[in-house]
């Protein structure tokens, strides 16, 4: 069983003036019942409004780090450079939780997510298809898409261990990160939509990682803001992700490194 280290919660925002300030109030009570240390790791994508200012004013409550862009650049920018920020600054034993920043993700199964991983566990999701999952409030049409990516997964490029390919409640550890970034050559994420979080599992996978799947508690009845997902072209840009990984070959999976 392996320990894990500094934990970092990576919070990919694009005008979220009003569910941020509720998120990082939930965080700070989660934080004070861990034993690992936390950081928060703002990513702000180029908001027009008082995103990037709250961030700045809760660093004198938490440990917060703001990445802050004037241009805004899609989730995949934003995941790309939480995980960028990850390799280059934490350690082999450290986690980069990703979450949402709309408060839909309940930052108390971060501890649930430490724990899946010390069982030998390089990647941790919170998964909408596993028993004991509670999902609340979502739009028929986002869950459709939902179970559309499930289907296409399991049948153009299944993973050992995965039903849900896209969700974006997700803990790595760090040491897999700096091995996926490593082969890629900083090509570990290339998608602009949020695509790319199947982008980065599929790449994870051919890098041998282990993942575990916990039930997710999602509350999209929380939600402040209408939601900024295009679910025809996330469906489109997914079924060419899988195709071109598909016909190309890049998908197969290395056995798992040992430890």
């Amino acid at each position: 069983m392996n320990e894990t280290g500094h934990v970092y919660i990576g919070l990919p925002a694009y005008n979220e003036e009003i569910a941020l300030p509720r998120l990082l109030q939930r965080i700070e009570l989660v934080r004070a019942s861990m034993k690992q240390a936390v950081t928060v790791v703002i990513y702000n994508d180029g908001s027009t409004d008082s995103t990037a200012a709250l961030a700045r004013q809760w660093q004198a409550r938490l440990p917060l780090v703001l990445l802050d862009c004037s241009q805004n650049k899609g989730l995949g920018a934003g995941l790309r450079a939480l995980v960028e920020f990850a390799v280059a600054s934490a350690g082999d034993d450290d986690v980069l939780v990703v979450m949402d920043c709309d408060d839909t993700h309940d930052p108390a199964q971060v501890s649930e997510m430490l724990v899946a991983l010390a069982d030998e566990t390089d990647v941790v999701i919170g998964s909408r298809f596993v028993s004991g999952a509670s999902v609340q409030g979502v739009p028929l049409l986002r869950r459709i898409t939902a179970f559309g990516a499930v289907a296409l997964f399991k049948t153009i490029h299944p993973v050992r261990g995965v039903r849900d390919y896209t969700c974006g409640y997700r803990s790595y550890r760090v040491s897999a990160l700096k091995r996926a970034s490593a082969r890629y050559s900083g090509r570990l994420i290339d998608e602009t939509g949020f695509s790319c979080m199947a982008e980065l599992l599929l790449k994870l996978n051919a890098c041998g990682c282990r993942f575990k799947e916990i039930p997710l508690r999602l509350r999209y009845d929380l939600k402040p803001t209408a939601s900024k997902m295009d679910v025809g072209n996330n469906m489109r840009r997914l079924l060419k992700l899988l195709v071109r990984w598909r016909v190309r070959g890049f998908g197969a999976a290395v056995p798992p490194s040992g430890r």
